[in-house]
């Protein structure tokens, strides 16, 4: 095991951008763009792109290693910033890998990459198209990298403890691309530009470090997204477990996964820690599930047509008032809705607690949603408590809310 040298904050100045409008975010973030570019090709010692593929070559030769990555992502708005964190453990063997990431695990064999949520206990099988490039995992691959556009920027030792091999730093533009979010109603992703920095062992072939910069825009927002990612431990010892890259057995193959219910909430997840949830609120405020350690959080899942939910919203809007101030923290999340109308709505409407969009915000999948108004209790220690369909009124909201340790009268 060793730990791993990271990128200094003036490894990668010159690709942020702050964002006060749309437009002149998209032009200064291409003018830095276009300055990084020429200033790296100008520097270059060897073409990169060949580079690249040769790195990538010496890594799929390993036997067999194990990798353990830190990654950090913060969205940045002209009004607010928020950050995420999550660990990645990723273990190849000579072009096949696997990789988790929270309850999340994809498995690529060689021929089928496998998409596969453990608290659903389904997965999803993708064919790999003969003859096409096979699909690298998140920490080799965030972004699409056009690697025929690369650039190296210097040679530098690596900063490992132990033997310290020598590194490159090569840049890359990011191709831009469009996708449609799962579990959000149609809405798409888009992908404006980009470009990204990594940092790689010349022996090896390794990922030490990465730094991808993203405009993104999602429905009526954009923002400008950061992802870090550093490599924490890395081992090649010990014969490489062949069970790890197999089709998941005990699971059931979907087409896509379905959709979560609060009978399956509360089958699977109840007593165990929530999934944390990274959101911006329709004010531009950032949210996070761990901001309220020590509060009872309501999850409120709703939709301005659905009837039900209109029925509940005076009652959550005095459980607010009420308890609010005390223990209690309310988060409306408006299910496959655009801005435009859920603001109309809530003019009519107000409502004290925050109101989130799922079509600007990715969210996990116990989080996808579709039978409104759905309800997820979370707990004082963020364990999920319980859960509950349908229009419930104040009484029994506030039972439900009791349940998982609110004190009310």
């Amino acid at each position: 095991m060793v730990s791993a040298h990271t990128l200094g904050r003036h490894d990668h100045r010159s690709f942020r951008f702050d964002i006060e409008s749309i437009h002149g975010t998209i032009v200064r973030f291409l003018a830095s763009l276009a300055t990084l570019v020429v200033a790296v090709n100008a520097s270059a010692q060897t073409p990169a792109r060949g580079l690249w593929s040769e790195l990538k070559t010496k890594r799929e030769k390993l036997p067999g290693l194990h990798q353990e990555f830190d990654v950090t992502q913060t969205s940045k708005t002209s009004r607010s910033s928020r950050s995420a964190q999550r660990q990645i453990l990723l273990d190849i063997s000579q072009e096949k890998w696997r990789e988790q990431s929270g309850s999340s695990v994809r498995i690529f064999d060689g021929k089928e990459l496998f998409l596969i949520e453990e608290h659903a206990e389904e997965y999803v099988r993708t064919k790999h198209k003969s003859g096409a490039q096979n699909p690298e995992s998140s920490p080799y691959g965030f972004g699409d990298p056009d690697w025929l556009k690369a650039a190296e920027v210097r040679r530098q030792p690596c900063g490992l403890t132990g033997t310290d091999h020598g590194c490159v730093v090569l840049d890359a533009p990011l191709k831009p691309s469009t996708r449609t979010l799962t579990g959000t109603h149609s809405s798409t992703f888009k992908l404006l530009q980009g470009s990204t920095r990594v940092m790689l062992d010349t022996e090896t072939g390794l990922l030490i470090s990465s730094t991808t910069v993203q405009l993104i825009n999602i429905g009526s927002r954009f923002y400008q997204s950061d992802t870090a990612c550093t490599l924490k431990r890395v081992s090649y010892s010990g014969p490489v477990d062949a069970s790890l890259f197999r089709r998941p057995s005990g699971m059931r193959e979907v087409n896509e996964f379905d959709r979560w219910s609060a009978a399956k909430i509360r089958k699977q997840l109840a007593g165990k820690p929530a999934l944390e949830l990274a959101l911006t609120d329709l004010k531009e405020n950032p949210l996070a599930l761990s901001d309220f350690k020590g509060k009872t959080v309501l999850l409120d899942f709703w939709a301005t047509w659905c009837r039900p939910c209109r029925a509940d919203g005076p009652a959550l809007e005095k459980l607010y008032r009420k308890y609010g101030d005390k223990d209690l923290m309310i988060v409306g999340i408006s299910v496959g809705e655009q801005r435009g109308i859920v603001e109309q709505f809530l003019r009519q409407n107000p409502r004290s607690y925050p109101i989130v969009l799922s079509t600007e915000n990715e969210m996990p999948m116990p989080y996808h949603i579709s039978a409104l108004p759905t309800y997820i209790v979370i707990d004082r220690d963020g364990a999920v408590a319980t859960a509950a369909q349908g229009d419930q009124g104040y009484e029994d909201l506030r039972k439900l809310l009791k349940k998982a340790g609110l004190e009310s009268e």
